[in-house]
């Protein structure tokens, strides 16, 4: 999706930061000597930052950080970052040290135009890369380059300019990775669809294909988090091109770990079926952004009810606009939960991510309460911490472990 960004000068960006580089060398002077948890991203105006952080310690955010574009995702790997920089078309690795503060540049590989944003890890001398082109590439995370290539033009629909293999996950010795049939800038095409690859052999399995839904996953999600795996399931999130696409279904799909078809007896068309008393109404159409892992069928993230607030449709392209509710799911029972968190932008409705304890992190940006890390006790529905409030919009939350 792009991304509408508030203009702010270079220099007040950077006033927001200990300087502003390309690389480790903006990161302070000051003591450092305790562990970040979690790579993270954060937006100030047409920048964004990437880089490592401690909930403990809030108030460095910003001091150690990577200048990137207007659109970048992080991935954590074998003790190193990789940074996948949309505009550039590029993927980085990054070393980490001791306090996993950001390192030296480990290597690059530069995909120029392929919005090259989905990283998946065999091992650690191979893994692939999705991107915006009709190829799944076949790469080395240790020397950074290129190794081959999985050709899917096969599978491209006749009206696509591309068939992009985006969001995925691996799960016993198979990639399950959305196919996004790409029509335009903003719409794909009109089914669910997900390439089963053999990582041993690099070969297609097969393609599961359905009616129900439309467009497996997204372009700018990082973690892949529109795919879920449970006990027995992956659940598939189908957004329907965000809303571009009239007439397709959004709503979530299965396949039963091990299988190639998606399960028959299950569906959740979201816009259609979800009504929540004093937030939305059936057929009113809503999407959801990327989710934390799996607690159980449980997960968190944000529920997006633009539409159903009665703002223009041309709005959905403000993503500082507050209209994303944080919520929690259950996928097994088609549950939605809306947490006491103020609506946050959509800009800010990346971060959460699930606590050993049970209590899940969320990072946001209100109305009211401006850009906050608050910490939810879902034994008690409630915000238990307001663990710091940056000046920057806080986005990704990705464990360092």
């Amino acid at each position: 999706m792009n991304k509408k960004i508030l203009t702010l000068t270079t220099a007040f960006a950077c006033s927001l930061f200990m300087a502003c580089s390309s690389d480790s060398s903006s990161a302070s002077d000051e003591a450092s000597d305790y562990t970040r948890e979690f790579a993270t991203s954060i937006a100030a105006g047409e920048t964004m930052f990437i880089g490592t952080m401690s909930m403990d310690h809030i108030e460095d955010l910003g001091t150690d950080f990577i200048e990137v574009g207007t659109r970048a995702g992080v991935v954590y790997f074998d003790g190193s970052i990789f940074v996948t920089d949309l505009d550039k078309g590029s993927i980085t690795r990054y070393a980490l040290d001791e306090y996993n503060k950001v390192g030296a540049q480990q290597g690059q590989i530069t995909l120029a135009g392929a919005w090259a944003n989905h990283l998946f890890f065999v091992d650690k001398n191979k893994g692939y890369i999705g991107a915006q082109t009709d190829t799944l590439y076949i790469f080395d995370p240790q020397e950074m380059k290129i190794t081959g290539g999985i050709d899917l033009t096969e599978y491209k629909d006749s009206a696509a300019t591309a068939v992009t293999p985006g969001t995925g996950v691996i799960v016993d010795g198979r990639l399950y990775i959305g196919l996004l049939q790409n029509m335009n800038a903003y719409a794909t095409g009109n089914q669910a669809q997900v390439a089963i690859i053999d990582v041993e052999t690099d070969s297609v399995i097969a393609v599961a294909k359905d009616d129900r839904v439309a467009a497996v996953g997204s372009l700018d999600d990082s973690q892949n988090q529109a795919f879920v795996v449970t006990e027995d399931y992956i659940y598939t999130y189908c957004n329907a091109s965000w809303g571009y696409a009239p007439g397709q279904v959004d709503g979530f799909l299965r396949i039963k770990i091990g299988e190639t078809e998606f399960d028959e007896d299950y569906e959740w068309l979201v816009s259609a079926d979800l009504e929540i008393d004093g937030y939305t109404e059936k057929g009113n159409y809503k999407y959801f952004a990327p989710f934390s892992a799996a607690d159980g069928n449980v997960v968190y993230g944000f529920l997006n009810l633009m539409v159903d607030m009665k703002m223009a449709w041309n709005d959905m392209d403000d993503y500082y606009a507050y209209t994303m509710k944080p919520v929690k799911v259950n996928l097994a029972k088609k549950t939605v939960d809306v947490l006491p968190i103020d609506y946050t932008s959509s800009w800010a409705a990346y971060g959460k991510y699930i606590e050993d304890a049970g209590t899940v992190l969320f990072a946001v940006s209100t109305e009211e309460g401006g850009n906050m890390y608050l910490r939810y006790d879902p034994s008690s529905d409630a915000v238990t911490d307001t663990l710091g409030k940056p000046e920057q919009i806080p986005m990704w939350l990705v464990p360092l472990k």
